[in-house]
Order: structure tokens, then C-alpha cells, then sequence
């Protein structure tokens, strides 16, 4: 017994080795174009399938669709009555029974009653306060849903509130337009003059259905690339967005023949049973339906960036040393730009320059902020410029700057170990600032830094040290 699981454990990891070689070791640029896709295909499902196992996606979905409950009918009040502006508020109901189709012969039923509910809604004659607090609801939750896009793209910083509400307010009115758009097409589709044309071809009916279909999985696909292109606060390619937005449709409808299944094959026992719990199925529903969304948005994320496939949203540990080597290079970049007098970099920009995550460049930005060395301007995203003048600043003089700094009460406290460590590493520094001392940002693009020998270092240290104990 314990031979077969050493057996099946060994082939466990063989397996497992060959698999993290293909996906990771291999030279992408030597393989062909079908072979790269496929490598790509299999490390962004990895990457996927590991953050849905974390649970981070799975809390996020639950709490939009707590959210969504509060804020569903008055969102939808808005979209009804910029569709009736345009004449074309009969096309909400085939919107919504096309997004309710996984429930089966229920989404028809739910359809009615949310149709019926939201005519009752008169817009034009809530008050002021009324009208104040149905806004907030909606931007509200849009709030939430870009944070949790956010959070998928490493985003630390949501937009402001002018932005906020503008760009919202743009969602907001432009799916309608999507809506009146793919219903105009659909129309078209349908009318009898295009059925003329097809009826003519022995496979016209079949040719009808599928662009029907087609047609319905595009404007699908569409809406969800529009909404993983321009929610997020940061920039989203275009093409990442919409394979997002087809691997959702794709998702969605997979979900949809999963649950259309499940109420089909039920008894009517079953059924009777199940009635009971609608209010519980139908938050089940728009639970799964959030968390094929963000799941969605995590495919744009990876296609977009490749390397964080392996790593994923967490945050690398770093030495000493590289927090010490990251936050010195983001120092080094913004004075060069400054002066070149070159457009001032934002943290997205840091961030793809130094190939690092967006969260550790916020920690730094904010660590400079605290010292002082860097304020942003009034522009969206921020850019970062100097707070001063960095033509006489040295390196050794920021880094001391960094180490020195801290956001909490300083240990003061005696104690031996402490004032001996103190004392070791002051006399490292004085060295340091006596081989490099006059050693500025500005001459890093001149030449390269004094060559220190770490030899010679090491004896000065040890030396220091000798003459230290011989007076002691």
C-alpha cells in the first residue's frame, strides 16, 4: 500500500515538473504561433484557476451581489428611462431575458415582475432628495465594482469624484445605446425582407438562427469588453478586453446551460420545493454571475500581462536590499526625467519600467511623498515630480534619507544589542559616505559610480574594529 502512494506520489511530481516546464521554461519566441497561443491559453487558466482558490474573487462576487440587490431596480430605472428617451424602451425586456436566460422558464416570470416594477418608477417626478439618493445608490455601486476591478488590475487608487461621476453617468447611458443598438440589429435580421433572401436557400432558416445567435454572443461580448476596457483606473488594451469580454460570453452561456439543465431535469416535486427558495436561487445566480464576471476581468489582466501569470496578485517578498534598489531606481528615474525635462512619469509607467508590482510601486511613491522628495500633480493618472532641487542631491544622502524614516514612535528604549548594532553600522556608513559621499543622481548619467573595492572596505572595517577593541 504505501509502495502504490510512493508510486502515485512520484508520478504526482513528474508530472507536475513536466507541466511547470512547459508552461514556464519554455522559449516561446522558437515555437509556433498555435503552440505560443496554446502556452499562453494554459498560463492564464493557471493563473485564473489559482486566484479563484485563494477566495479573493469569490468574497468580492458576494458582496456585489449584496450590492446589487440594493441597487439593481434603481440602476435599472435610469437605464429605462434613457431608453424611453429614445424611444426604445421595449428592447429592456429582451436585454434582461437574454441575461436572465440560465434560469430557465423562471427568467421570464422574474423579467415580468422587474418590468412591471421599474414602469412604475417614475423618474420625473421624485424630488430632489429622492432623485439625490437613487444617483448615490447607482454610483455607488459602480464605486464598488471598480474597486474590485482594481483590485484584479493591482490598482491601489480609484478615480476621483469628478471623474466618478462623469465616467459613470457614461456607462450608465451608454449600455443603453448598446442595448437599442443590438435590438435595432436584431430587427433587421428578422424582418422580412432579410427572411426573403434566406428563405430562398435551402439552409435559410438554419443561416437565420445562427446569425441571430451570432449576433446576440457579439453584442454580449462587447458589452462585457467595454465594461473590462474603461472601469478599471488604468489603461486596458483593447484586445485583452474583448478576449475578456468572449471568454465571459462564453462562461456565461456554459452557466446558463448548467442551470437551464438543472430546473429542467427537476421533478415537479422538485420544482414545488424549489419555488420556496427563489428569493436564495436568484442571489446564487447573480453571486455565480459577479464571479464569472471578475473572472472574466482576471483573463484581460493576464493576457495584457503575461509575467504576472506566474506570480499573480501577490506581492514578491523582497530583501532589504531590493526594497532598497527598487525605491533608490524610482528616485534615480524621476530626476532624470526632470532633467531632461521630459513628461514626468506616473506610477502605471514606474511600474512597466521597472517590470514591478503596481502595489510596491505605490508603497514607494508614498514612502518619497513622506520624505518629502516627490509631490504629485494635478493631472489623472498623477505624475510625480521633484519637491525640490536634485542638482547637488547625492545618493547617500537620499538613501539615508529612506532608512532614517519611519511612520511609527522609534524604539527608544536602552538596550546593548541595539547601541552595538548602531554603532557597527554608523561606522559602515561614515565609509561609505567617504568612497561616495560626492557621488550625485546627476552623475549617474554622466559615468559610471567609483569603483569600491570590497576588499579594501572589509580591511577598513576590521582595522576600525581592531583599533576599536585596543582602546576598549
Amino acid at each position: 500500500m504505501a509502495m502504490g502512494s510512493d508510486r502515485y506520489a512520484a508520478l504526482s511530481s513528474r508530472m507536475k515538473k513536466q507541466l511547470d516546464d512547459l508552461m514556464w521554461n519554455s522559449s516561446l519566441p522558437e515555437l509556433a504561433a498555435w503552440q505560443r497561443a496554446g502556452i499562453r491559453a494554459m498560463q492564464i487558466a493557471y493563473a485564473v484557476g489559482r486566484d479563484l482558490g485563494e477566495g479573493q474573487l469569490s468574497l468580492r462576487a458576494m458582496g456585489l451581489a449584496y450590492y446589487t440587490v440594493i441597487a439593481f431596480i434603481p440602476l435599472l430605472a435610469l437605464t429605462f428611462s434613457v431608453l424611453k428617451g429614445l424611444g426604445a424602451h421595449n428592447a429592456m425586456e429582451p436585454a434582461l431575458l437574454n441575461l436572465l436566460a440560465p434560469l430557465g422558464e423562471r427568467s421570464a416570470e422574474i423579467t415580468r415582475n422587474i418590468i412591471n416594477f421599474v414602469e412604475n418608477v417614475r423618474v420625473d417626478v421624485l424630488s430632489i432628495i429622492s432623485l439625490a439618493v437613487l444617483l448615490y445608490t447607482v454610483l455607488n455601486m459602480m464605486q464598488k465594482v471598480e474597486e474590485s476591478f482594481n483590485f484584479i488590475w493591482s490598482v491601489s487608487k480609484g478615480r476621483n469624484f469628478a471623474n466618478r461621476v462623469s465616467e459613470y453617468l457614461f456607462a450608465i447611458i451608454g449600455s443603453p445605446l448598446l442595448i437599442f443598438v443590438s435590438v435595432g440589429i436584431t430587427s433587421y435580421i428578422n424582418t422580412n425582407v432579410f427572411e426573403r433572401y434566406l428563405q430562398a436557400l435551402s439552409f435559410g432558416g438554419t443561416l437565420l438562427q445562427i446569425l441571430g445567435f451570432a449576433t446576440a454572443f457579439l453584442v454580449m461580448s462587447l458589452a462585457f469588453a467595454f465594461a473590462y476596457r474603461f472601469i478599471p483606473n488604468t489603461r486596458v488594451k483593447f484586445r485583452s478586453a474583448l478576449i475578456g469580454g468572449v471568454m465571459t460570453t462564453v462562461i456565461w452561456k456554459g452557466m446558463g446551460q448548467i442551470f437551464q439543465g438543472f430546473f429542467t431535469n427537476s421533478s415537479s416535486n422538485e420544482v414545488v420545493y424549489l419555488a420556496f427558495f427563489s428569493v436564495i436561487l436568484v442571489m446564487i445566480f447573480m453571486c455565480l454571475g459577479w464571479l464569472v464576471l471578475l473572472t472574466g476581468c482576471c483573463i484581460s489582466y493576464y493576457h495584457q500581462n503575461p509575467a504576472k501569470a506566474r506570480s499573480g496578485q501577490r506581492r514578491s517578498q523582497m530583501s532589504i536590499e531590493e526594497q532598497e534598489i527598487n525605491t533608490l531606481s524610482v528616485v534615480y528615474l524621476v530626476i532624470e526625467h526632470f532633467q531632461h525635462h521630459e513628461e514626468p512619469w506616473s506610477a502605471t509607467e514606474l511600474a512597466t519600467q521597472l517590470r514591478l508590482n503596481p502595489l510596491v510601486i505605490d508603497d514607494i511613491l508614498a514612502l518619497l511623498r513622506d520624505i518629502d522628495f516627490i509631490r504629485p500633480t494635478h493631472e489623472d493618472p498623477e505624475k510625480y515630480l521633484p519637491s525640490s532641487a536634485v542638482e547637488d542631491l547625492t545618493v547617500i544622502a537620499i538613501r539615508e534619507r529612506i532608512r532614517a524614516f519611519t511612520r511609527s514612535a522609534a524604539n527608544d528604549r536602552p538596550c546593548t544589542a541595539r547601541t552595538r548594532i548602531h554603532k557597527v553600522l554608523a561606522e559602515a556608513d561614515t565609509l561609505l559616505e567617504r568612497q561616495m559621499g560626492d557621488l550625485r543622481f546627476v552623475d549617474l548619467d554622466t559615468g559610471a559610480p567609483p569603483d569600491i573595492s570590497h576588499r579594501d572596505v572589509g580591511k577598513a572595517q576590521k582595522a576600525s574594529g581592531r583599533k576599536k577593541k585596543t582602546a576598549d
